[in-house]
């Protein structure tokens, strides 16, 4: 069967999408990717299990699948509706899409899309990790421990970020360096006294060194879910965020997060949340960060 997937989402939920991709593949379709993000597409060279990734700019530019495909695939959380009507403008009889369930990880809510297409399931992860020796040289010296800092959470959705990274980063032994994204460019400021190296990469080049790192802390974000499929050590922090439905799926990955009642309140096909004063993360002490920190180090 030729399958079109859809993906609308950023770079974290493409990686949790990538175990629906391959076990479609393995169950004997043939698998296109559309889009819209070049980011997106770099996560995915030298991938296998895929025919065709095609970049589009907007959806218009999805017509030119008319008549192309046997199914129509929309990855977690993409409103079925949507993705019905544009199934039918693109002559498509059979679709797949479904909303995001409450606490079921977006692997398991992927793979239970398109489940009537499958009979081999892949859980793993895929993401690209290109060697780079003079990259990693340029950053790690020695055998120090390497720990990174994923203190962002992109433009559009500040309301993430946790404010004790400062004073965590000054407990932590080691080459401490703190990514800094294209969208991000106001953490500059509040990091470039500190006792850090702040990296600003080409992702590939993120993707090189993320797999180096001893250890990596951050808000929820595209970085941590890089850091989960390269299988490295992980303490993320969940504010409103669903640990349930986007942490981290290994022993090694480790999520924070403070017990109320009224979250996690966020709501990612909207990017609405519960409240302004934030006091799931307002009242999550570096205390309780380091301590989980210490684990690994």
């Amino acid at each position: 069967m030729k399958i079109l997937v859809l993906h609308t989402w950023g770079l974290g939920d493409l990686i949790l999408a990538t175990p629906m991709l391959k076990s479609l593949y393995k169950s004997g379709h043939q698998v296109e990717l559309a889009l819209f993000s070049s980011a997106n597409q770099v996560i995915l060279q030298q991938n296998t299990f895929l025919e065709n990734i095609h970049l589009v700019s907007s959806k218009w530019e999805l017509l030119k699948f008319f008549g192309r495909f046997n199914a129509l695939v929309a990855t977690a959380g993409t409103d079925p509706k949507k993705v019905k009507m544009l199934a039918k403008i693109l002559g498509i009889r059979q679709v797949f899409a479904a909303p995001q369930e409450r606490d079921v990880h977006r692997i398991k809510m992927n793979l239970k899309i398109v489940q009537p297409l499958l009979h081999v399931i892949d859980q793993e992860p895929y993401i690209y990790s290109p060697s780079n020796p003079a990259l990693i040289a340029k950053y790690k010296k020695n055998r120090e421990k390497l720990i990174g800092f994923a203190v962002g959470s992109g433009k559009k959705q500040k309301f993430k970020r946790w404010q004790g990274f400062k004073d965590l980063i000054k407990r932590m032994p080691g080459k401490k360096l703190v990514f800094i994204g294209p969208d991000e460019e106001e953490l500059y400021k509040e990091y470039e006294k500190l006792d850090v190296t702040i990296v600003k990469e080409p992702l590939e080049n993120i993707l090189a060194l993320t797999s180096h790192l001893d250890l990596l802390v951050g808000n929820d974000n595209g970085l941590m879910h890089i850091g989960y499929a390269t299988r490295i050590n992980t303490v993320t922090i969940h504010g409103m965020t669903n640990e349930k439905e986007t942490g981290g799926y290994r022993q090694n990955n480790k999520a924070i997060f403070l017990e109320m009642k009224c979250r996690p309140c966020f709501d990612p096909s909207t990017d609405k949340i519960g409240c302004t004063t934030l006091d799931c993360l307002r009242d999550l002490s570096v205390e309780r960060v380091w301590s989980v920190c210490q684990e690994f180090l």
